[in-house]
């Protein structure tokens, strides 16, 4: 209770003196009447020491220059190999619950993997997602917009673009790291495609932000990019396909928007697409996947079957370095542009920076600098993040909104999946206890964990699972029948869905949403549709814990040939 009472008092000082939480409202309370209320529960709760409670040194760690930047710093020597190939230690913990009969996990994985291939999952995304084509001869690309109308009229569908997209790389990452490694792991055409366009859907986010060519800050990121209307066909040649028409619109968010969390403009002479429209203020909602995701990169540069794959992720591995450095060397800030072009830091939200409650408490938000730190300077520059679960900004901030619990687990996953690709078992070592520790925690059927109380949290915990599985987490017994009851009901929802194909003749003309229209709702007991195929990235993961209990017959996810056999 104490540490409970004392953490809240603390991020309350935070907030008011710096406004709120991240892009979502963060649901925090009011200043004063959360001091009135921590003098209640715990008028004589002690403040802790920084050196002693939050494992001490500076928060940017090493030098700081008095501009608050940190000096460049020579690239950290790598793991060899690179990137590395196994859990480059042991890890176990007690199981709990009875096994799953290897029967039962065949049956498991047969079914998963057969809603795959009957849907086709991957192909669907080729023909759904939306950004570029190459036909434009403007630099292509592909990735997931939320906020799309579908309208279907004949032989054409039209993606009429609705929204200011602020949240689109949640879903795009999860698609990307699923796509990078079943390309990896399977060398299915349409994977792969999906791997190169989501790789190059990530760059342009960062390109499409570039004022002109003299951009004196070219590796910050948009919220979203509105290049240009066009029209094509979905061909043999460039996509594989059957010569579908297809029309991508974004012109209906080519009007001024001011939000308090971005603001939509006009950006007249981008070098790439030339005069479009953006959404400015990129926000750690998206950056927690996207870094996460960036772990994978190394790989599909090293071991994607085609080399238009590697260059393309090449290419966004070297975007993503240059977007974390600017991150890091700004004092952890995500800097971005106003309609001048001009860069600057958000002045008065914490929803693009990492350091606000850092002066509280050094541990709150380390995993989010730790993640920047790695994947751009390949070493850590700020303090000690230990376990990476227990901060003061930890505790808090998911009871004021539902919205930050992925924040806070995908930073450390991106932390944890980082140092093991950049070799810091050490620091890898003892996030992955604080995964343990974090998962634990939700789990806890006893526990008074707030997000337990939403009606999405066993779904979202069946997710984490296997991400957090990917970078070393093993799985008991108990977890693993949660993976696969969550994944067992999407897939009785998903099979039966009639719209897979919005040109099929028995799909009617009309308009077609996001949820259930062209894309499948989501349900508070089935697996979100953009991370059906989190399978892939496990499987193909070097890092899966050889100790976990097994949720999924691996052997099958690689052989595509032999999916729902």
């Amino acid at each position: 209770m104490l540490r409970h009472c004392l953490a809240l008092a603390l991020l309350v000082v935070a907030l008011a003196g710096c406004g709120g939480g991240g892009d979502k409202d963060s649901g925090l309370p009011d200043a004063q009447a959360d001091v009135r209320a921590e003098e209640a529960c715990c008028p004589d709760a002690p403040v802790p020491s920084e050196t002693t409670e939050a494992g001490g040194g500076d928060v940017g760690g090493g030098e700081i220059l008095a501009d608050g930047l940190a000096p460049d710093a020579a690239d950290a020597d790598v793991p060899e190999p690179f990137p590395p190939r196994e859990l480059p230690f042991e890890y176990t913990r007690p199981m709990k619950g009875d096994p799953i009969p290897e029967d039962e996990t065949a049956g498991f994985t047969k079914a998963v993997t057969g809603m795959w291939k009957k849907v086709g999952y991957f192909r669907w995304l080729l023909r759904t997602s939306t950004g570029v084509d190459p036909s434009t001869g403007k630099d292509d690309y592909l990735a997931w917009h939320n906020d799309v109308l579908a309208v279907k009229a004949g032989d054409t569908v039209t993606f009429k673009e609705t929204g200011g997209e602020h949240n689109m790389w949640i879903p795009s990452s999860k698609i990307l790291s699923q796509a990078i490694n079943g390309c990896i792991l399977t060398a299915d055409w349409d994977t792969c495609k999906v791997a190169e366009q989501y790789c190059k859907g990530l760059t342009a986010s960062v390109k499409g932000f570039v004022w002109d060519e003299n951009d004196p800050a070219p590796y910050l990121m948009a919220r979203a990019i509105f290049p240009m209307d066009h029209s094509f066909t979905l061909d043999e040649v460039t996509w594989k396909d059957d010569g579908r028409k297809k029309v991508v619109e974004f012109s209906g968010m080519y009007h001024i928007e001011d939000g308090w969390n971005a603001h939509t403009f006009a950006w007249p002479h981008n070098p790439t697409w030339g005069s479009i429209w953006i959404t400015n203020m990129r926000s750690k909602d998206d950056v927690c996947a996207i870094v996460r995701t960036t772990a994978f990169l190394p790989y599909a540069v090293a071991d994607a079957p085609y080399d238009w794959v590697k260059d393309a992720c090449q290419e966004t591995l070297d975007t993503m370095k240059g977007f974390n450095k600017d991150i890091v060397d700004s004092g952890y800030y995500i800097r971005t542009k106003g309609p001048d072009g001009v860069a600057f830091k958000i002045p008065d939200q914490d929803l693009g920076n990492y350091v606000w409650y850092s002066e509280l408490d050094p541990l709150s938000e380390c995993t989010n600098r730790l993640a920047s730190d790695l994947i751009a300077y390949g070493e850590p520059k700020t303090n000690d993040c230990g376990s990476g679960f227990g901060s003061v900004y930890d505790m808090v901030a998911p009871g004021g909104h539902y919205y930050n619990y992925p924040i806070i687990w995908n930073y450390h996953m991106a932390a944890l999946g980082n140092a093991l690709v950049y070799g810091h078992d050490g620091i890898a070592l003892n996030l992955l206890k604080g995964m343990t520790e974090r998962l634990d925690t939700y789990l806890d059927p006893n526990g008074e964990e707030p997000g337990a109380k939403d009606g999405n949290w066993k779904r979202d915990m069946a997710t984490l699972l296997v991400q957090a599985a990917a970078f070393g987490f093993p799985l008991n017994w108990d977890e693993a029948r949660l993976v696969q009851k969550h994944w067992t009901q999407a897939v009785a929802e998903f099979e039966g869905w009639p719209n897979w194909d919005l040109w099929a003749e028995t799909v009617a003309g009309g308009e077609y949403g996001s949820g259930s229209g062209f894309r499948p709702a989501e349900t508070a007991e089935g697996i979100q549709v953009e991370a059906m195929a989190m399978f892939l990235e496990y499987c193909n993961s070097p890092f899966k814990n050889p100790s976990s209990a097994k949720f999924v017959d691996c052997a099958a996810v690689a052989d595509v040939a032999s999916w729902g056999k």
